[in-house]
């Protein structure tokens, strides 16, 4: 009798379980291939308060970053994922796992072609500082190369910081993330446009999940996953057959570049204190 009673008794809570999971609602687009959407649906595989997932953008288009934010206060999203800043973490509360390992604050310069050996001979932050870097007028980026004293062109339209590059006149080289410049030379191929192979630029940028500041126990749950995830290796073999880290540990060649340490002084002491071993290191074996 006792057997059928707990029996009984897991039944109904496996039911409960059911009936309390929901699909968890996020932008993006069913089929989109992106790292962070790969580990989203990893963790609500492996979550019993979610039976699935909800993009509420699939049919209207994903709107601009002030409507994802406000939507993720009123929850109509339950996630948003984006680099941190100091702003943002006041905001929303972050799940403290950085989703590209650190690729996003690695910067690699676009460079004119007849300039391949310009940064040849930088070996530091104070040889950087002979070279003006394009870049724009109201990015995170610039603001953390401004702060570590380097010297920046900027402009507030994207394209503009082509033109400044190669003239020669304004900068020397436009400082962009590894993911991002050897698709601007394909795009591009009516520009005589480069990648530079000498240097990397590298500060901390964690790109991550963000939940409401009323939703504290979402935010461990997740990162309790993406631990467990992350600690059985699985997360490692995400994250190398992704096509975009593919893409761009074959073109980069990182291992072999001079790296300049910058520091960011926009990020929380909880944010600097992200475990190591989540980080990609390309210098390490």
């Amino acid at each position: 009798m006792k057997l059928q009673q707990s029996l009984a008794l897991l039944f109904l809570a496996s039911l409960s379980s059911i009936a309390c999971a929901a699909p968890l609602k996020v932008a993006g687009i069913p089929d989109d291939k992106k790292l962070h959407l790969t580990l989203v649906k990893e963790v609500v595989k492996r979550s019993d308060r979610f039976d699935g997932i909800e993009y509420i953008y699939a049919q209207t288009g994903q709107p601009a970053d002030t409507r994802l934010q406000a939507d993720l206060e009123s929850g109509k999203l339950d996630i948003l994922w984006t680099a941190t800043s100091t702003d943002l973490e006041k905001r929303f509360i972050p799940v403290r796992f950085p989703i590209f390992r650190g690729l996003l604050g690695m910067r690699i310069g676009l460079i004119h072609q007849k300039d391949s050996q310009l940064l040849s001979s930088v070996q530091s932050k104070a040889d950087l500082m002979r070279f003006k870097i394009c870049s724009g007028k109201t990015w995170p980026d610039t603001h953390i190369l401004d702060a570590n004293g380097l010297v920046t062109a900027q402009s507030l339209k994207y394209p503009n910081m082509f033109e400044m590059m190669l003239a020669g006149n304004r900068c020397h080289f436009f400082a962009r993330g590894v993911m991002e410049p050897f698709a601007e030379v394909a795009y591009h191929p009516e520009l005589p446009l480069a990648v530079d192979s000498n240097i990397m630029l590298r500060y901390r940028m964690p790109y991550m999940i963000f939940v409401s500041k009323s939703n504290p126990d979402l935010a461990d749950h997740l990162l309790e996953i993406m631990t467990e995830i992350f600690d059985e290796g699985l997360y490692e073999e995400m994250f190398f057959n992704d096509s975009e880290v593919k893409a761009v540990l074959s073109q980069a060649n990182l291992d072999n570049r001079v790296i300049i340490e910058l520091d960011n002084p926009y990020l929380t002491d909880e944010t600097r204190s992200i475990p190591e071993r989540f980080f990609y290191n390309p210098l390490q074996p």
